[in-house]
């Protein structure tokens, strides 16, 4: 019997121990595994946005609130918990950032976008409250500002020292003019100084709306109708895309630094990228890939820069002809190049000349009656009140000419911002072309009408 317990005793023993090592390896790998998908689980996508229009003491801007309001719209539909602040003051900034500030954890993404005046004193970038003085030393401008990254107690600073995964830092807001009353429609109001780089932090990608020395404009001009910024307005055009966010932002530098130049503004956008990698907001990084059979064909390659030159130097000598057969000509000749474009317009206008349309008059026992008279109030073109010619008047008066006029100019910019720079020159050429054309009917309403209604249909 002894024997018999023994044996047993025997046998069982380091099947025990195994089975109890097993057990605890197993326990342990557990509890690693929920610490670490707490840890998961706790990490957040965190926006603080700010939007200063409404300066009290210094010039006020038109589009600042309406960019942090697209950015808090934009950032909440991906997930985003956004914290808004629309035209606050230095007190109320000071306790946005700080509450702000103690809601990151190590490992969340964090987003700061700020929209408003900013400056700088040649050695760190301020932002500005609304309630900021107009006039003052430089040290007391600088107490009531807030440093952006200064390597203490800047904003991005502060926000660094929270170990947070990503930091995206937005700021639309450059520093060049003092604090005295810009009425230009740009941002900056420093102390004549230009905007200095800054070095972002390990896993942190600054963005500014305009590079060193530069304005942004933030708007085209009085009668913009875009309610974001020149530069809020592309860049979240190009954050909605699947790209990731440095893709994003070139795409951004190129467009807004064509936007400002057709107005003469130098503004391209900088960046400071310290992230390692790419770094991915939308969580729809990778642009999808087309179907091979559902692509459409090959389109032409663009003309090479010769060959536009070849047409450019041959158009100084047909440009004032007034022979269709050689327009059309040098059109076939060049085709692709913008030249040849100019071309054909101008031959689709002689052709018209030669053969123009004729009215029968009406008998003179019943005159024509007038056109009813339309209701004074409608929409109208945003030139309206700088209305000059017949033309302009007859088209501002008439709610049907008017509203052509919307619809023709809303599918010119569409089509405008898709082109390259080879693009947009034909493209303004061919749309100064027609506009002489349609002055050309004077103040004919059936005229007007047949142009605005042949440029719809050239533009869809």
């Amino acid at each position: 019997m002894q024997i018999r317990l023994f044996w047993l005793r025997w046998f069982y023993y380091p099947l025990t121990i195994h089975r109890r090592r097993a057990m605890l390896f197993r326990l342990a790998v557990v509890v690693l595994l929920l610490i670490y998908s707490a840890g998961f689980a706790r990490a957040k996508s965190l926006a603080l946005i700010i939007g200063n229009d409404s300066y009290q003491n210094v010039e006020p801007l038109q589009k600042a609130r309406s960019d942090a309001e697209g950015y808090a719209a934009f950032l909440r539909e991906r997930g985003f918990d956004v914290t808004l602040k629309l035209d606050i003051g230095g007190r109320d900034m000071l306790v946005a950032l700080a509450e702000f500030l103690d809601r990151i954890a190590t490992g969340d993404t964090v987003m700061f976008i700020y929209s408003g005046h900013g400056w700088s004193d040649g050695r760190q970038n301020y932002l500005v409250p609304v309630d900021i003085r107009a006039s003052g030393s430089e040290t007391l401008i600088a107490a009531e500002s807030f440093a952006l990254r200064n390597g203490v107690n800047g904003i991005i600073d502060k926000i660094s020292q929270r170990n947070p995964s990503l930091t995206v830092a937005v700021v639309d807001a450059c520093r060049n003019n003092p604090f005295s009353n810009p009425a230009n429609g740009t941002r900056a109001i420093g102390l004549e100084r230009g905007l200095v780089q800054v070095e972002a932090p390990v896993g942190t990608f600054i963005a500014f709306s305009a590079g060193e020395g530069q304005t942004a404009l933030d708007r085209l001009s009085d009668d913009d109708p875009v309610p974001y910024s020149v530069f809020t307005r592309y860049f979240l055009d190009e954050l909605a895309k699947p790209q990731d966010l440095q893709s994003a932002f070139k795409a951004t530098q190129l467009a807004v630094n064509q936007s400002a130049q057709s107005i003469g503004h130098p503004q391209r956008p900088a960046y400071y990228d310290e992230v390692i990698g790419s770094a991915c907001l939308t969580g729809n990084c990778k642009p999808e890939l087309a179907d091979p059979a559902k692509l459409p064909p090959e389109t032409p390659r663009p003309p090479t820069a010769e060959k536009v030159l070849v047409a450019q130097i041959e158009w100084q000598d047909f440009k004032d002809t007034t022979s269709v057969e050689a327009l059309l000509q040098f059109a076939e000749r060049h085709a692709g190049t913008p030249y040849a474009a100019l071309a054909s317009d101008k031959a689709r206008v002689l052709m018209a000349a030669q053969t123009p349309e004729r009215t029968p008059l009406p008998p003179p026992e019943t005159p024509k009656a007038p056109p009813p008279e339309e209701p004074a109030s409608f929409s109208r073109p945003k030139w309206c009140p700088a209305a000059a010619t017949r033309t302009e008047h007859r088209i501002c008066d008439s709610k049907t000419l008017s509203a052509l006029d919307l619809k023709m100019s809303g599918l010119y910019f569409a089509r405008l911002k898709r082109q390259n720079d080879a693009g947009r020159r034909a493209l303004k050429a061919r749309q100064k072309q027609w506009i002489a054309t349609r002055d050309a009917c004077g103040s004919d309403f059936n005229c007007l009408k047949r142009r605005y209604e042949h440029r719809i249909s050239q533009l869809r």
